[in-house]
């Protein structure tokens, strides 16, 4: 059944079509915040040290205390020796804006710290769970019910948040929070493909990374405007309650649907769709094309034919004597079964091809990789000087240009040749990063050089996540592209787990962690050369088509001019 000449029937966007695709993409922006939102909700304090005792004082006259960051100092005044303690009175924290967080509510600091990144590693930990478990109930249970389950999770635990007060229920809810996080930031973005034809899939990318980038960079002005991170998490959260009520009567993926056998269902969508948009279509979307000479819709469909086919050869089946039927079973288990019946597929189905294989684990580095090269330049971007919501949001709107550069070059040259060369120049100017000192032999100052540099690693390396994200999911045949996409994002959180680790080697020396992030780039581009085009190409939708999928286009991946 030929999805997309539906689509081509229906024409562009309507006004469902289009109120369905911002439901799902605000869904993506509900999880943004949760996921972004910690670079507030976390932050270390400008400045703390150690709380004098209820009567003690600071150093005066040669007696008194002397408050350091983690520890407390008391001298006599006498000239004997100095006591030295923990600090066992708490802190006194200070920000220069007034800002609370996690870390001074709980006093995550000094021999505590690494409990901050327990927190931290934990979320990452939820999200990697969820990528796999969430994409493989997608693909069983549906897009739209899969998101839904997911928002409900991601408000419940996001609510719960701002209520706790102490470290155990906090590592708890933050593990639970990532599960649920997981399944609108993968699922919103295979559903917002699955809603398009080959040519328009781009620009459906596209208004997918727009509205992550505005996303985040709002995320600033509300954090400024909410100091208390309490009053902020609990702000995030409750912008999810509409989105739930929204996606609640959204409608389901067509493609799913159809893959699932479920294609009334997937009829009754299409002819809702054209309903509204006032498109009168004779006879049925999914059953079978029309012959465009005949106009009474009165002529069986194509798919009609075939199953009243199956139907008699199943019945001449029957009559056939016992010692037959084996060799009946034999010969049948080589012929397609009926569109109705369909296979439970799952992820481990993907490797039982080299080709399927092969691009697996080509996508499963790829995520990796990109996984660690942008979150290990927002956890280094933490660190500049200056104030931290301005930084904020000029990080986060510094993917819009890799966006737009990306999207002329995609509709140009395809996915195959801007992911090299992205990849390739993100990979370079990182490395440059790493080598360049900070200064010459003579004393001239470079620090503009590398900032340079270290801004285009920053601006092709999301370029090549980008591209990354969009042919990963059109690799993926339908029936199991959900889970698929799901597991290689579980990959690549591990990539994101172990990106503070990376920019911890900077102890050894500070060129390691960008010159580590310029070859895994570098590798990224050359193993892009096995990977077949899909730039305006029919979606996969079962395993066969997926490992039958090469660079060169055949007669069925015609460009289409509309989307779904």
């Amino acid at each position: 059944m030929d999805v997309d000449a539906s689509f081509e029937i229906l024409g562009g966007f309507g006004l469902l079509q289009t109120l369905n695709f911002l439901i799902f993409m605000l869904s993506g922006s509900f999880s943004a915040w949760h996921l972004t939102g910690v670079a507030f909700t976390m932050s270390v304090p400008d400045e703390y040290r150690c709380s004098l005792p209820p009567n003690g004082t600071s150093l005066r006259g040669g007696e008194g205390y002397i408050p350091e960051q983690c520890q407390l100092i008391y001298e006599d005044g006498a000239g004997g020796e100095n006591e030295t303690m923990s600090c066992v009175y708490g802190w006194d924290y200070y920000s220069a804006h007034g800002e609370t967080s996690v870390v001074d509510d709980l006093d995550l600091v000094c021999d505590r710290a690494i409990l901050a990144g327990t927190l931290s590693s934990i979320h990452f930990g939820g999200i990697l769970a969820g990528s796999y478990i969430l994409g493989q109930l997608a693909d069983i249970y549906g897009r739209r019910l899969a998101i839904f389950g997911s928002l409900i999770g991601v408000l419940a635990t996001g609510v719960g948040l701002s209520f706790v007060w102490n470290f155990a229920g906090m590592l708890a809810l933050r593990f639970i929070n990532g599960f649920f996080i997981s399944g609108p930031l993968n699922l919103v973005y295979i559903r917002a493909v699955e809603m398009m034809t080959p040519r328009n899939r781009l620009k459906g990318q596209l208004v997918c990374e727009m509205m992550w980038v505005v996303s985040i960079a709002l995320l600033a002005p509300l954090a400024y405007a909410l100091p208390n991170w309490r009053h902020l998490q609990l702000a995030i959260s409750l912008f999810g309650v509409p989105i739930i009520f929204l996606t609640w009567f959204s409608y389901e993926s067509i493609r799913w649907l159809v893959q699932r056998g479920r294609v009334e269902e997937a009829e009754k969508i299409l002819q809702r769709i054209a309903k509204s948009k006032n498109i009168s279509h004779p006879g049925y979307f999914l059953l079978g094309q029309q012959d465009p000479d005949l106009q009474n819709g009165n002529k069986p469909s194509k798919v009609d034919a075939i199953e009243l086919e199956i139907k008699t050869s199943l019945e001449k089946d029957k009559e056939l004597d016992e010692p037959q039927q084996e060799k009946s079973n034999l010969d049948n288990s080589n012929q397609r079964p009926p569109a109705s019946v369909k296979k439970r597929t799952t992820i481990i189905d993907l490797f039982k091809t080299r080709t399927l294989t092969i691009r697996a684990l080509i996508v499963f580095y790829w995520m990796f990789t990109g996984n660690l090269v942008y979150h290990g330049f927002f956890i280094n971007a933490a660190n500049l000087v200056g104030n931290k919501y301005l930084n904020f949001f000029l990080i986060s709107v510094t993917e819009a240009p890799a966006y737009i550069v990306n999207y002329f070059m995609m509709k140009r040259f395809g996915r195959r040749r801007p992911l090299i060369f992205v990849c390739i120049i993100s990979g370079v100017t990182c490395v440059i990063t790493g080598v360049v000192p900070s200064e010459t032999a003579n004393g001239t100052d470079l620090t503009v050089v590398i900032l340079v540099f270290a801004v285009l690693g920053k601006l092709f390396s999301s370029a090549a996540f980008d591209i990354i994200f969009l042919i990963s999911a059109e690799l993926f045949p339908t029936v199991l592209r959900s889970a698929a996409f799901g597991a290689s994002s579980m990959v690549g959180k591990v990539g994101g787990m172990v990106a503070p680790f990376i920019v911890y080697l900077n102890v050894i020396h500070n060129s390691i962690p960008m010159i580590v992030f310029g070859v895994l780039c570098i590798l990224a581009g050359l193993l892009v050369l096995p990977v077949p085009e899909t730039s305006n190409r029919t979606l996969p939708e079962t395993l066969d088509d997926g490992a039958k999928l090469t660079s060169k286009a055949g007669p069925e991946d015609e460009k289409s001019p509309t989307d779904v």
